[in-house]
């Protein structure tokens, strides 16, 4: 269960600023243990004093912060992570599993992403001969 993964128990949240190659995405990233060993994975082994190294210590790292859950189990997000996301509260959110985590989406954007990413995919499958 995830909730058992993060530190004390618990899900760690923020926002998501390598979702895409831009760097613009406006997602949310959540995940336990098992993702924060990742993401420090990634960065620990890139040179100490690099520039790339810095950048993600700066951003992803440094907008982590435990989740918040309801008496329901639900998360609770703050001002500043449904703003970033282009979420209103109460709405709708789309979560999409990701392996070692999870993302939350506003609807209209993982729509436009989900389509984008099955155009990119099919172009590669014609391209190595499957259709």
């Amino acid at each position: 269960m995830l909730t058992k993964q993060g530190p004390e128990g618990g899900v760690l949240l923020g926002p998501d600023w390598v979702a895409d190659a831009t760097y613009e995405a406006r997602v949310l990233v959540a995940g336990g243990n098992t993702y924060l060993d990742g993401v420090n994975s990634r960065i620990n082994a890139l040179p100490e004093f690099s520039p790339e190294r810095a950048d993600l210590e700066d951003t992803l790292l440094a907008s982590l912060a435990q989740a918040q859950f309801d008496g329901e189990g639900r998360i609770v997000l703050s001002q500043a992570l449904l703003e970033h996301a282009g979420l209103s509260a109460p709405g709708e959110a789309v979560f999409v599993g990701r392996g070692r985590n999870f993302q939350i989406w506003e609807p209209k954007a993982w729509a436009e992403r989900e389509a984008a990413a099955k155009s990119r995919l099919r172009a590669q499958l014609q391209t190595m001969g499957r259709s």
